[in-house]
Protein backbone atom coordinates (compact mmCIF):
# COMPACT_ATOMS: atom_id res chain seq x y z
CA UNK A 1 0.00 0.00 0.00
CA UNK A 2 3.08 2.52 1.00
CA UNK A 3 4.37 1.44 -2.15
CA UNK A 4 1.48 2.25 -3.92
CA UNK A 5 0.56 5.49 -2.56
CA UNK A 6 4.06 6.80 -4.27
CA UNK A 7 3.20 5.87 -7.14
CA UNK A 8 -0.47 7.12 -7.20
CA UNK A 9 -2.42 7.97 -4.24
CA UNK A 10 -5.58 7.51 -5.94
CA UNK A 11 -4.59 4.25 -7.02
CA UNK A 12 -4.06 3.06 -3.45
CA UNK A 13 -6.99 4.84 -2.12
CA UNK A 14 -9.26 2.80 -4.80
CA UNK A 15 -7.39 -0.51 -3.27
CA UNK A 16 -8.27 0.78 0.10
CA UNK A 17 -11.80 1.00 -0.88
CA UNK A 18 -11.88 -2.37 -1.94
CA UNK A 19 -10.33 -4.00 0.66
CA UNK A 20 -12.58 -2.72 2.78
CA UNK A 21 -15.92 -3.55 1.45
CA UNK A 22 -14.52 -6.74 0.35
CA UNK A 23 -17.03 -9.74 1.67
CA UNK A 24 -17.03 -13.18 2.89
CA UNK A 25 -19.14 -15.94 2.38
CA UNK A 26 -19.05 -18.41 5.33
CA UNK A 27 -20.31 -21.87 4.84
CA UNK A 28 -23.76 -22.46 6.75
CA UNK A 29 -23.90 -25.19 9.72
CA UNK A 30 -25.56 -28.14 8.95
CA UNK A 31 -28.95 -27.13 10.93
CA UNK A 32 -28.59 -24.11 9.16
CA UNK A 33 -28.65 -25.68 5.73
CA UNK A 34 -31.48 -27.30 6.66
CA UNK A 35 -33.39 -24.77 7.73
CA UNK A 36 -32.93 -22.41 4.90
CA UNK A 37 -33.39 -25.73 2.75
CA UNK A 38 -36.86 -25.65 3.76
CA UNK A 39 -37.69 -21.74 3.21
CA UNK A 40 -39.68 -20.41 0.38
CA UNK A 41 -37.30 -19.00 -1.69
CA UNK A 42 -37.25 -16.22 -4.08
CA UNK A 43 -34.85 -13.06 -5.46
CA UNK A 44 -35.18 -9.77 -5.95
CA UNK A 45 -32.62 -6.95 -7.72
CA UNK A 46 -31.77 -4.47 -4.96
CA UNK A 47 -28.82 -1.76 -5.59
CA UNK A 48 -27.85 -3.73 -8.55
CA UNK A 49 -27.76 -7.41 -7.32
CA UNK A 50 -29.20 -10.01 -7.10
CA UNK A 51 -30.70 -10.90 -3.40
CA UNK A 52 -31.64 -14.24 -2.42
CA UNK A 53 -34.27 -13.65 0.04
CA UNK A 54 -36.04 -16.95 2.37
CA UNK A 55 -39.75 -17.01 4.18
CA UNK A 56 -41.19 -19.29 6.74
CA UNK A 57 -44.64 -19.81 8.21
CA UNK A 58 -48.31 -18.52 7.16
CA UNK A 59 -48.02 -16.36 3.95
CA UNK A 60 -50.63 -14.27 5.47
CA UNK A 61 -49.04 -13.15 9.09
CA UNK A 62 -47.01 -10.94 10.55
CA UNK A 63 -43.81 -10.87 9.18
CA UNK A 64 -40.78 -10.77 11.45
CA UNK A 65 -37.33 -9.47 9.21
CA UNK A 66 -34.57 -10.70 9.95
CA UNK A 67 -31.17 -9.20 9.23
CA UNK A 68 -28.26 -10.70 9.46
CA UNK A 69 -24.49 -9.34 9.86
CA UNK A 70 -20.97 -8.68 7.94
CA UNK A 71 -19.56 -12.03 6.42
CA UNK A 72 -22.59 -13.73 7.77
CA UNK A 73 -25.95 -15.26 6.06
CA UNK A 74 -29.70 -15.22 6.91
CA UNK A 75 -29.04 -19.37 7.72
CA UNK A 76 -27.97 -17.85 11.57
CA UNK A 77 -31.54 -16.92 12.87
CA UNK A 78 -32.41 -20.40 12.33
CA UNK A 79 -32.23 -21.09 16.76
CA UNK A 80 -34.33 -17.23 16.49
CA UNK A 81 -36.68 -18.01 14.63
CA UNK A 82 -38.22 -21.27 15.80
CA UNK A 83 -40.51 -20.11 18.71
CA UNK A 84 -41.62 -16.86 16.84
CA UNK A 85 -42.48 -19.40 13.80
CA UNK A 86 -44.39 -21.58 16.66
CA UNK A 87 -46.36 -18.50 17.33
CA UNK A 88 -47.82 -18.52 14.09
CA UNK A 89 -45.87 -15.64 12.70
CA UNK A 90 -43.72 -14.99 9.26
CA UNK A 91 -39.93 -14.67 9.41
CA UNK A 92 -38.31 -13.78 6.02
CA UNK A 93 -34.69 -13.47 6.05
CA UNK A 94 -32.22 -12.32 2.96
CA UNK A 95 -28.63 -13.11 2.06
CA UNK A 96 -27.03 -8.98 2.18
CA UNK A 97 -25.19 -8.20 -1.11
CA UNK A 98 -21.74 -10.15 -1.54
CA UNK A 99 -22.67 -12.66 1.02
CA UNK A 100 -24.62 -16.08 1.20
CA UNK A 101 -26.30 -16.51 -2.46
CA UNK A 102 -26.99 -13.09 -3.16
CA UNK A 103 -24.33 -11.99 -5.66
CA UNK A 104 -21.80 -9.21 -5.65
CA UNK A 105 -18.13 -9.22 -3.72
CA UNK A 106 -18.87 -6.02 -1.83
CA UNK A 107 -21.05 -4.21 0.46
CA UNK A 108 -21.37 -1.45 3.06
CA UNK A 109 -24.04 -0.86 5.66
CA UNK A 110 -25.78 2.07 3.64
CA UNK A 111 -26.07 -0.75 0.96
CA UNK A 112 -27.26 -3.38 3.32
CA UNK A 113 -29.79 -0.66 4.86
CA UNK A 114 -31.27 -0.41 1.24
CA UNK A 115 -31.53 -3.74 0.22
CA UNK A 116 -33.18 -4.33 3.92
CA UNK A 117 -35.72 -1.63 2.49
CA UNK A 118 -36.50 -3.45 -0.95
CA UNK A 119 -36.97 -6.41 0.90
CA UNK A 120 -39.39 -5.05 3.09
CA UNK A 121 -41.72 -3.75 -0.04
CA UNK A 122 -41.40 -7.10 -1.26
CA UNK A 123 -42.74 -9.20 2.01
CA UNK A 124 -44.98 -6.91 2.93
CA UNK A 125 -46.15 -4.90 5.70
CA UNK A 126 -43.04 -5.85 8.98
CA UNK A 127 -44.42 -6.09 12.43
CA UNK A 128 -40.80 -6.63 13.53
CA UNK A 129 -37.52 -6.02 12.35
CA UNK A 130 -34.90 -7.99 13.86
CA UNK A 131 -30.93 -7.40 13.06
CA UNK A 132 -27.70 -8.90 14.77
CA UNK A 133 -23.96 -6.48 13.93
CA UNK A 134 -24.11 -4.94 11.06
CA UNK A 135 -27.50 -6.03 10.34
CA UNK A 136 -28.52 -3.94 13.53
CA UNK A 137 -27.42 -1.17 12.71
CA UNK A 138 -28.71 -0.86 9.16
CA UNK A 139 -32.16 -1.73 9.88
CA UNK A 140 -32.00 1.09 12.30
CA UNK A 141 -30.84 3.30 9.56
CA UNK A 142 -33.33 1.97 7.06
CA UNK A 143 -36.01 2.75 9.84
CA UNK A 144 -34.94 6.33 10.50
CA UNK A 145 -35.35 6.67 6.50
CA UNK A 146 -38.88 5.71 5.97
CA UNK A 147 -39.12 1.51 6.48
CA UNK A 148 -41.85 1.12 8.34
CA UNK A 149 -41.98 -1.62 11.34
CA UNK A 150 -43.90 -1.94 14.43
CA UNK A 151 -41.21 -2.94 16.58
CA UNK A 152 -37.48 -3.30 16.27
CA UNK A 153 -34.30 -5.57 17.69
CA UNK A 154 -30.77 -4.94 17.73
CA UNK A 155 -28.74 -7.45 18.98
CA UNK A 156 -24.99 -6.68 18.91
CA UNK A 157 -25.49 -3.73 17.18
CA UNK A 158 -22.38 -1.10 16.86
CA UNK A 159 -23.12 2.56 17.37
CA UNK A 160 -21.13 4.35 15.22
CA UNK A 161 -19.78 2.36 11.73
CA UNK A 162 -17.23 5.43 11.11
CA UNK A 163 -15.31 3.54 13.91
CA UNK A 164 -14.93 0.51 11.77
CA UNK A 165 -13.23 2.58 9.12
CA UNK A 166 -10.85 3.88 11.76
CA UNK A 167 -9.84 0.39 12.66
CA UNK A 168 -9.48 -0.38 8.92
CA UNK A 169 -6.85 2.65 8.42
CA UNK A 170 -4.67 1.52 11.54
CA UNK A 171 -4.65 -1.93 10.77
CA UNK A 172 -3.49 -1.03 7.21
CA UNK A 173 -1.01 1.87 8.92
CA UNK A 174 -3.23 4.16 6.15
CA UNK A 175 -1.84 7.78 5.28
CA UNK A 176 -4.32 10.35 6.25
CA UNK A 177 -4.08 10.99 2.68
CA UNK A 178 -5.02 7.59 1.32
CA UNK A 179 -7.73 7.59 4.35
CA UNK A 180 -9.26 10.87 3.16
CA UNK A 181 -9.39 9.59 -0.26
CA UNK A 182 -10.52 6.02 0.47
CA UNK A 183 -13.42 7.87 2.40
CA UNK A 184 -14.42 10.47 -0.21
CA UNK A 185 -14.73 8.08 -2.92
CA UNK A 186 -16.92 5.42 -0.28
CA UNK A 187 -19.83 8.41 0.50
CA UNK A 188 -19.40 10.12 -3.23
CA UNK A 189 -20.21 6.22 -4.54
CA UNK A 190 -22.99 5.35 -2.24
CA UNK A 191 -24.07 9.12 -1.67
CA UNK A 192 -23.81 9.22 2.41
CA UNK A 193 -21.94 11.53 5.23
CA UNK A 194 -20.11 9.84 7.13
CA UNK A 195 -21.93 11.92 10.06
CA UNK A 196 -24.82 9.39 9.02
CA UNK A 197 -23.12 6.19 10.18
CA UNK A 198 -23.57 7.11 13.63
CA UNK A 199 -26.66 5.35 15.34
CA UNK A 200 -26.64 7.63 18.62
CA UNK A 201 -27.52 10.31 16.12
CA UNK A 202 -30.13 8.21 14.20
CA UNK A 203 -32.13 6.44 16.97
CA UNK A 204 -33.25 9.63 18.98
CA UNK A 205 -36.15 10.15 15.89
CA UNK A 206 -37.31 6.32 15.53
CA UNK A 207 -40.65 5.78 17.45
CA UNK A 208 -40.87 2.39 17.39
CA UNK A 209 -40.42 0.25 20.45
CA UNK A 210 -36.89 -1.22 20.63
CA UNK A 211 -35.27 -3.80 21.85
CA UNK A 212 -31.17 -3.68 22.48
CA UNK A 213 -29.78 -6.85 23.50
CA UNK A 214 -25.28 -6.37 23.91
CA UNK A 215 -23.30 -8.57 25.33
CA UNK A 216 -20.58 -7.43 28.32
CA UNK A 217 -18.10 -9.83 26.45
CA UNK A 218 -18.36 -8.91 23.06
CA UNK A 219 -14.90 -8.31 21.76
CA UNK A 220 -15.86 -7.45 18.23
CA UNK A 221 -18.72 -4.70 19.39
CA UNK A 222 -17.95 -3.16 22.26
CA UNK A 223 -20.65 -3.55 25.22
CA UNK A 224 -20.91 0.56 25.35
CA UNK A 225 -21.93 0.45 21.60
CA UNK A 226 -25.23 -1.04 22.68
CA UNK A 227 -25.29 0.65 26.25
CA UNK A 228 -25.53 3.98 23.79
CA UNK A 229 -27.94 2.85 21.53
CA UNK A 230 -30.10 2.11 24.32
CA UNK A 231 -29.81 5.23 26.20
CA UNK A 232 -30.45 7.25 22.95
CA UNK A 233 -33.59 5.48 21.71
CA UNK A 234 -36.42 6.84 23.23
CA UNK A 235 -37.86 4.12 25.12
CA UNK A 236 -35.89 1.15 24.02
CA UNK A 237 -35.14 -1.52 26.60
CA UNK A 238 -31.76 -2.96 27.30
CA UNK A 239 -30.85 -6.40 28.01
CA UNK A 240 -26.78 -7.02 29.33
CA UNK A 241 -25.59 -10.73 29.16
CA UNK A 242 -22.64 -11.64 29.57
CA UNK A 243 -20.00 -15.20 28.32
CA UNK A 244 -22.04 -15.06 24.87
CA UNK A 245 -19.95 -12.97 22.90
CA UNK A 246 -20.74 -11.77 19.61
CA UNK A 247 -21.93 -14.80 17.99
CA UNK A 248 -23.60 -17.31 20.18
CA UNK A 249 -25.58 -14.58 21.60
CA UNK A 250 -27.49 -15.25 18.70
CA UNK A 251 -28.26 -19.14 19.90
CA UNK A 252 -28.82 -18.59 23.64
CA UNK A 253 -31.85 -19.49 24.97
CA UNK A 254 -32.36 -16.71 27.56
CA UNK A 255 -31.63 -14.21 24.29
CA UNK A 256 -34.41 -16.29 22.27
CA UNK A 257 -37.02 -16.07 24.91
CA UNK A 258 -36.81 -12.31 25.42
CA UNK A 259 -36.56 -11.64 21.59
CA UNK A 260 -39.69 -14.15 21.38
CA UNK A 261 -41.35 -11.96 24.30
CA UNK A 262 -40.73 -8.55 22.47
CA UNK A 263 -41.59 -9.74 19.41
CA UNK A 264 -45.33 -10.78 20.69
CA UNK A 265 -45.88 -8.12 23.28
CA UNK A 266 -48.83 -6.76 21.29
CA UNK A 267 -50.29 -10.06 20.77
CA UNK A 268 -53.04 -9.44 23.05
CA UNK A 269 -54.20 -6.70 20.65
CA UNK A 270 -53.48 -8.34 17.75
CA UNK A 271 -50.41 -8.20 15.33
Amino acid sequence: MRALELVSPDAAAALAEALFVRTSRPVPRPDEREWLRQARRSTLEAIGRRIQVYQWGPETAPTVLCCHGWWSHAGRFVALARPLLDAGLRVAAFDAPGHGRSSGWRASMPEFARTIAVVADNVGSIHCTIGHSLGGAASLYALSRGLESRRAVAIAAPSNLAVWADRFRDALALSERVDARMRERLSNRLDFAWSELEMSRVVPTLSVPGLVIHDVDDADVPFVDGRQLAEKWPGAEMVETSGLGHRRILRDPAVIRRVAEFVLASGQNGL
